[in-house]
């Protein structure tokens, strides 16, 4: 149970009362995510509501300003009802509590293929328009801590997949020749064109499903970057439990609706999306390392199982334009490794003691 200071509940209570001229009824905390932010429903006698605090003002300006220009834009984010004069609360429209992830894994008996695709098809046809209708007119001045995801994001991200994952499994490698390979390969993902609105964290957890209709949050690290990072995001996501077949078809589908923004996307997206499904999961087993490995998080921890599958996989049957043979081996090889071995051993024995 997450405690809500006294504070920021009666900040909720009275930004609730504002925006919807009802006394809050209840007040109650949201399970955590993989964020720092408070969430908080906050029902009255006939609305209700997600009320935020975070004290990241950056961020939720953010957040704030990306969703009143996506919903202009007629894209299904939720409508920010009020804020704080600090912006460090925020009132936002309650999507509910069912997400995709939720329903991928716990789809009917007899239904689940074609309840899986059904919803995953809605959410392939949303996610072209995201980037691209909501790339026109969105001031990238709030994109936060940068505007673009340019060669020093995706530098940040190999730090920290190596600082936070791989030293911490112990794997061995040429330091020198890995920072070598990260500039080659960081180099190569930047030419790709940066002309579209980059979700960043588009996965099953952060889609909403209402009325068996995708609803979408948690878009406030979005920048200019390449589409292809998302589409990596969501097919690629270690838990989703999405086969090889199934991401071959909603990529195919993907390419067909962004192409028809620009037919140039086919071919842009043949070439460099492989490198970004790279690049996404070693951010991703970074995020794992960190809030798993360090903090302890269980959801995290139990992410780097399926993880490992789902890099064997991506190792075994795609190949990188640039040469980058020491960061090829680590990844080739981490799955396998006695460290990493051990590593799943103690997280399936912690978890089911």
């Amino acid at each position: 149970m997450i405690n809500i200071d006294e504070q920021i509940r009666a900040e909720f209570a009275r930004l609730f009362q504002e925006w919807s001229g009802e006394k809050s009824q209840t007040i109650s905390a949201l399970p955590e995510s993989g964020s720092y932010r408070l969430y908080a429903r906050v029902i009255g006698a006939t609305k209700q509501a997600v009320a935020v605090y975070y004290t990241d003002l950056k961020e939720n300006l953010a957040f704030m300003g990306f969703a009143r220009h996506f919903r202009n834009a007629g894209l299904p984010v939720p409508e920010i009802f009020c804020e704080s004069a600090d912006s460090l609360c925020y009132l936002q429209e309650d999507f509910g509590d069912h997400d995709l992830f939720e329903l991928l894994q716990h789809s009917p008996s007899g239904t689940a293929g074609n309840l899986k695709m059904e919803l995953l098809t809605k959410v392939i046809e949303w996610l072209p328009r995201i980037q691209v209708e909501g790339h026109e007119g969105l001031n990238y001045d709030l994109a936060y801590p940068r505007k673009a995801f340019d060669k020093q994001s995706m530098l940040w991200d190999l730090n920290y997949f190596k600082y936070n994952f791989l030293k911490l499994v112990r794997i061995p490698f040429d330091e020198q020749a890995l920072e070598d390979d990260f500039h080659t390969f960081t180099s190569f993902l930047a030419q790709a064109p940066q002309n579209a609105f980059l979700y960043r964290d588009f996965q099953s957890r952060n889609i909403m499903i209402r009325n068996n209709q995708p609803c979408f949050i948690d878009f406030q690290g979005g920048r200019m970057g390449f589409p292809g990072y998302d589409l990596a995001s969501l097919l690629y996501d270690a838990k989703a439990g999405l086969t090889p077949e199934e991401r071959t078809a909603l990529y195919n589908l993907y390419i067909g609706h962004i192409a028809k923004y620009d037919p140039q996307w086919t071919d842009l997206l043949n070439r460099y999306y492989p490198g970004f499904v790279l690049i996404r999961k070693m951010q991703a087993l970074g995020a794992f390392g960190f809030r798993g490995l360090i903090e302890n998080k269980k959801a995290f921890l139990q992410s780097i199982p399926p993880a490992m599958v789902n890099l064997s996989w991506v190792t075994s049957n795609f190949s990188i334009e640039p040469e980058i043979p020491e960061l090829w081996r680590v990844l080739s090889d981490l799955p396998g490794c006695k460290s990493m071995k051990r590593i799943i051993a103690d997280i399936s024995k912690y978890h089911t003691e």
